[in-house]
């Protein structure tokens, strides 16, 4: 059951990002020991030398089973990534290769990773799926995993990361906190776009009652 319930995590949408690799990785370890792979993640067999020995045959056909169990790890550890990651990765030849370039690239403090999570939040926009607390708690997520890849932000760098986030629509509403001398840090902004968003939605809603109240007046 904790099986299937990994593999449907992870094809729900916690599948590697880059930034969530920790708990990634974790839930990779123990998904493929549950299905006894977690060895191709270690380990590496190699072709023996053809010939017509009992022996040569047997280490073919430990082999032949070898790299079927391995391109199962591979196929398990491309299948929970996101789909931007798998390009990158396609090309390793074994479950092991492909681990270890995940670990350098993703664990740790790599120089790459900081360089993705920087890249990642500088261009971060609202996804309009989203609703505004949904934003500001990416946002908060994003700039807990630049401080623990060691790039602690400013306070005034998390607030214009905010503004500069929000949609085009919010022009006005942009300036105006930009210039607010109130809003000091993450929690002042977010309160204010949060309260900004209900406000909107609040008009948007009275509108959409008083447009039926006139049609059904009619």
């Amino acid at each position: 059951m904790a099986t299937k319930n990994i593999i449907a995590d992870l094809n729900k949408g916690e599948k590697l990002i880059g930034t969530n690799y920790d708990i990634w990785h974790k839930k990779m370890t123990f998904l493929l020991n549950e299905q006894e792979l977690f060895e191709h993640l270690t380990t590496i067999l190699t072709r023996s030398p053809e010939g017509n020995t009992t022996q040569s045959r047997r280490d073919h056909e430990d082999f032949e089973t070898w790299s079927k169990k391995d391109r199962c790890a591979l196929f398990t550890l491309l299948n929970c990534m996101h789909d931007d990651l798998i390009g990158a990765y396609e090309h390793c030849a074994t479950a092991k290769e492909m681990w270890d370039q995940l670990r350098f690239h993703f664990g740790g403090t790599s120089i790459t990773m900081l360089q993705r999570l920087v890249l990642k939040f500088e261009m971060y926009k609202k996804d309009p799926k989203n609703s505004m607390t949904e934003h500001v708690r990416i946002m908060s997520s994003m700039i807990r995993d630049l401080k623990n890849a060691g790039n602690a932000l400013s306070d005034e760098q998390q607030v214009q990361a905010v503004i500069r986030s929000l949609p085009d629509s919010w022009v006005n509403m942009r300036h105006i906190l930009t210039h607010n001398e109130n809003i000091k840090n993450f929690a002042d902004v977010s309160r204010h776009v949060e309260l900004e968003a209900e406000r909107e939605e609040a008009i948007r809603a009275t509108a959409l009652f008083t447009q039926g109240g006139k049609r059904h007046g009619n």
